[in-house]
């Protein structure tokens, strides 16, 4: 994810807003059109600058089924449009998260064609009115099948913005300077091959900052976040924002690490373990001759 330093919720990648974008949004604001979605400072993530930001307000997780094996957050008041797309590359899995306007389409030139009619465009770099809303998307795969990863980022333009963007409506060449955020291991030891793929630069993020912003981000952000789970039986509750801190966090990858958080950027590893993830992978596999770990997950339904 991106650097709690720069944002200490969640961030985007450095976009500048476009010039003719911004005119479009002043007048919307100015006409009114636009009034219900200026937010007080609780409600988005603030940036520097002209940087897009985060529109937090009336998000929630996307679905009836809180079960559902990639689960979406929906950002119903979104305007700015950023693009957003980071990774954590660990020793089991990688875990990727991507920023979308619109649902997928099955054939290329219908997305083409839609993705055109929808946002208004007569040329590459203008559309005649801001779209509202977008979701987070969270995708996983075995970090043994990085080459799907790679594949799915493609497809999906999602190294040049997305098939949202002006950039891949262009058919421009992405960025020499294009970044994209990592964490976990796997950010030094794929780093050569992101460029070769995708043509694209890691910047390389420290996973427990990163994981501990996230963490206060879903809590203090997203509905139904916090649950407790008894004898087959999960019950929601209220988060107060005021009373958030002091809280454990325990986070299991291939290994497990505890974290006590006192606060937004104060915390520490209080204890762990290397027996995680990775050790009922390689257990699972043994016993019951899975192919994947979503397999493996399946049966322990």
């Amino acid at each position: 994810m991106a650097s709690p330093k720069e944002d200490p919720i969640l961030g985007s990648n450095d976009i500048n807003d476009n010039s003719e974008e911004k005119e479009v949004k002043d007048k919307v604001r100015e006409e009114g059109g636009a009034r219900d979605m200026i937010l007080p400072a609780g409600n988005s993530i603030h940036r520097s600058g002209s940087r897009p930001q985060l529109d937090l307000s009336g998000a929630a997780i996307q679905g009836n089924n809180f079960e559902e094996r990639d689960p979406t957050i929906l950002l119903p008041n979104q305007s700015d449009d950023i693009s957003h797309l980071a990774l954590d590359i660990g020793g089991s899995l990688i875990k990727l998260v991507y920023f979308s306007r619109h649902e997928d389409r099955s054939s290329d030139d219908k997305r083409k064609r839609s993705i055109k009619e929808r946002l208004g465009v007569t040329n590459v770099n203008r559309r005649s009115y801001p779209i509202i809303g977008g979701r987070l998307h969270f995708v996983k795969f075995e970090t043994s099948k990085i080459s799907e990863c790679l594949d799915f980022i493609y497809s999906k333009q999602l190294h040049r913005g997305g098939m949202d963007s002006r950039l891949w409506l262009s058919e421009a060449p992405p960025s020499d300077n294009a970044i994209i955020k990592v964490t976990g291991g796997g950010a030094y030891k794929f780093a050569d091959l992101f460029k070769e793929r995708l043509g694209v630069s890691i910047e390389k993020e420290d996973e427990m900052d990163c994981l501990v912003a996230g963490a206060n981000f879903l809590l203090k952000a997203i509905r139904h976040e916090a649950f407790t789970h008894m004898e087959g039986q999960k019950e929601f509750v209220q988060i107060d924002h005021n009373d958030l801190f002091p809280y454990l966090l325990v986070n299991i990858g291939s290994g497990v690490s505890i974290i006590k958080v006192d606060g937004d950027g104060k915390f520490q590893r209080v204890s762990g373990t290397n027996v995680g993830g990775g050790t009922y992978w390689g257990l699972g596999r043994l016993l019951t001759k899975c192919k994947s770990f979503d397999e493996l997950l399946e049966l322990s339904q």
